[in-house]
């Protein structure tokens, strides 16, 4: 019986510990961290993919940074305005600050350049995980226009085949990218 609640306990604290090492899952795309507005993949795939990943977080942490002057603004005037809705217009800084905290953490990961195995390993899971956001949300947008051109005809049809052929040749290039020697061998 004891062994296993000390297996238990290890088990949780191994966990615990394993959450404390990894970043939290801070960029995800929305409206702090829109797609990339441009996917330069030339030289090096990994060099490319990872110089997209530091200015599309880079990018995010100034919109984080928008945001909370934004609430500190809100903030002030619920308290001034409206008391009962002080309270979550603070919850909001803090969820922000929390955003901040977590992407800031991303950067440093993004650019650790220590050559530990596990921090490699940490680094490229990462930007895979990233680079497969920007895939799915790439695929998703190539969809949408496709829906649109077939619904559309004229001049809003031709731009939504245009938009749908950029979109899916940039998910044929990340993907691609994300395959190469320089991504796949590296971390391992």
């Amino acid at each position: 019986m004891f062994r296993n609640l000390r297996a238990a306990l290890a088990a949780t604290f191994v966990a615990g510990a394993a959450s404390l090492a990894a970043p939290a899952e801070a960029a995800k795309l929305g409206p702090y961290f829109p797609i990339p507005n441009g996917f330069n993949l030339n030289g090096v795939a990994r060099d490319s993919l990872l110089s997209i990943q530091s200015s599309w977080l880079k990018n995010g942490l100034d919109n984080l940074e928008k945001a909370r002057k934004e609430a500190d603004a809100a903030l002030e005037k619920a308290k001034a305005d409206a008391p009962d809705q002080a309270a979550a217009a603070e919850a909001k800084a803090k969820d922000i600050d929390k955003l901040v905290e977590d992407t800031k953490a991303e950067i440093a990961l993004a650019t650790d350049t220590s050559p530990d195995h596990a921090v490699q390993k940490a680094r490229k899971d990462k930007l895979l995980g990233n680079v497969n956001q920007w895939i799915n949300e790439l695929e998703r947008m190539a969809t949408e226009q496709m829906k649109i051109a077939i619904m559309s005809d004229g001049g809003v049809a031709m731009t939504a085949e245009k938009l749908n052929h950029q979109y899916s040749t940039y998910a044929d290039d990340l993907q691609k990218a994300k395959r190469d020697a320089s991504v796949e061998n590296w971390g391992k």
